[in-house]
C-alpha cells in the first residue's frame, strides 16, 4: 500500500504517518512538509517530501520524486487557518488561503491522479466543519470557511470524475482539533479532540469505510462545530 499524506510535520498528518507505520500492509509513505523537510519518522519506508502550495513548482518536484507505480490513499491534510474580519483582511491573506486549502490539493490529486487510477485508490480531502453547509460559522473565519467549503465540494465532483476509473474521493469535515495550528489563530480556545483520536479515526476511514462512499461530505466533531 503506497500512500501520500501532506501537512505531516505536526497535529494530525504527523499522527497519521505514525499510525500508518504501524500497519504490515504499508510499503511507501510519502509524507509531505512544507515547514521541516528534515522531518525522520525513524522507518525506510518513508520518503519526507518537501511540498510547498505557495511554490508553482513544488507539485511537479514532487511528482519527479515517485517511485511507485500506483498510490493507493492521498490523504489531503495540509491546511492554512488564520482569522481576521471580513472588513479587515487583505485580498493577498484570502489567496494565501485558498492556494493552500483550495488550489493546491486541486493540483496534487490532478498531479497523481494517473497513480491513484492505477491503484484503483482513494483520495480522503480534510475538511472543515466550518465550510459544511448549515454549521454554526464564527466571526473572522470567513476566507477559511469558503476554502473548506470548496474543498466540500471539490470531493463531490471529482468522485463524479473519477467514478468510472475506481477512484473514491470523499471528504472528512473536522470540527476543532487540539492542533498547533488551532492553537496559533485561537490561543485561548480549548479543544476536547486530539490530533491522535482524529488520525486513528481518519485511518479506519481509509481502511474499512472508504471505498464504501463516494462523494460524501462526512461531518466529524463532537460540537458544530
Amino acid at each position: 500500500m503506497n500512500i501520500v499524506i501532506t501537512g505531516t510535520s505536526s497535529g494530525i498528518g504527523k499522527e497519521l504517518v505514525l499510525q500508518f507505520l504501524n500497519s504490515t500492509l504499508v510499503s511507501k509513505v510519502y509524507a509531505c512538509t512544507s515547514s521541516n523537510p528534515t522531518l525522520d519518522f525513524g522507518d525506510d519506508r518513508v520518503e519526507v517530501v518537501h511540498l510547498d502550495f505557495l511554490n508553482a513548482n513544488s507539485i511537479a518536484r514532487f511528482e519527479k520524486k515517485i517511485s511507485v507505480s500506483g498510490i493507493d490513499l492521498l490523504i489531503n491534510n495540509a491546511g492554512y487557518l488564520q482569522s481576521f474580519s471580513f472588513e479587515d483582511g487583505s485580498i493577498d491573506e484570502v489567496r494565501k488561503m485558498f492556494e493552500v486549502n483550495y488550489f493546491g490539493p486541486y493540483q496534487l490529486i490532478q498531479a497523481l491522479s494517473p497513480y491513484l487510477i492505477k491503484a484503483q485508490g482513494q483520495v480522503i480531502n480534510i475538511g472543515s466543519m466550518g465550510g459544511f453547509q448549515g454549521s454554526l460559522k464564527f466571526s473572522g473565519l470567513a476566507a477559511y470557511s469558503n476554502s473548506k467549503s470548496a474543498v466540500a465540494s471539490l470531493s463531490e465532483c471529482l468522485a463524479e470524475e473519477f467514478k468510472n476509473k475506481n477512484v473514491n474521493v470523499n471528504c472528512l469535515a473536522l470540527g476543532a482539533v487540539d492542533t498547533e495550528m488551532l492553537k496559533k489563530a485561537f490561543p485561548d480556545y480549548q479543544s476536547g479532540t486530539s490530533a491522535k483520536e482524529i488520525a486513528a479515526f481518519v485511518k479506519g476511514f481509509s481502511e474499512s469505510s472508504g471505498k464504501l462512499f463516494n462523494g460524501k461530505v462526512i461531518p466529524v466533531s463532537k460540537t458544530t462545530p
